[in-house]
């Protein structure tokens, strides 16, 4: 998945400048920057769009604030899996994970996992690696939680832009 080059305006009176172009092929993506730098924003109003009108691929989003994903899940697998409960965060997870892997298993496609954020990294990439031959976990957070592949630093250049780019070694 690419994101070209280019200035984004992602609200009002922010806007992200992507340098070059970004790269969202398989492997570890870690989105790193302080608060208010435009992570979550990135996710939600580039990645996930474009993401998420490719039918030829597979995504699951994480999102930062669980609860209301976590009520519609449990209300989903209600109705689909009568006898199934979901009690938490990580079976919520754990009940889109299975899915993902259900859906491969049926028909396979490149998987994109999205995390916003999230505390459950570790459990999800070793879910991804014991079970697919290849995926793109995308992930941020404020301090790096599982060994990236590819690290995305947001940088601020004034208060309305933040600079996106690729740390290289």
């Amino acid at each position: 998945m690419l994101l070209p080059r280019g200035d984004y305006q992602v609200w009002e009176n922010f806007s992200l400048t992507l340098p070059e172009d970004l790269t969202f092929g398989p492997g570890i993506h870690y989105l790193s920057g302080a608060n208010g730098s435009g992570k979550s924003s990135m996710i939600t109003k580039l990645l996930l769009p474009r993401l998420l009108k490719t039918s030829s691929i597979y995504c699951v989003y994480l999102e930062q604030q669980m609860q209301v994903q976590f009520t519609t899940v449990k209300a989903y697998a209600s109705v689909v899996q009568p006898r199934k409960t979901i009690d938490s965060e990580s079976e919520t997870i754990d009940f889109l994970l299975d899915n993902l892997l259900c859906a491969w298993q049926k028909e396979p496609r490149p998987c994109y996992v999205v995390m916003d954020e999230s505390l459950f990294a570790t459990r999800v990439l070793d879910f991804l690696q014991a079970n697919l031959p290849s995926f793109s976990l995308i992930y941020s957070a404020h301090t790096q939680l599982v060994k990236a592949d590819q690290t995305i630093l947001f940088e601020a250049i004034s208060p309305t832009r933040n600079e996106v780019y690729v740390s290289r070694p």
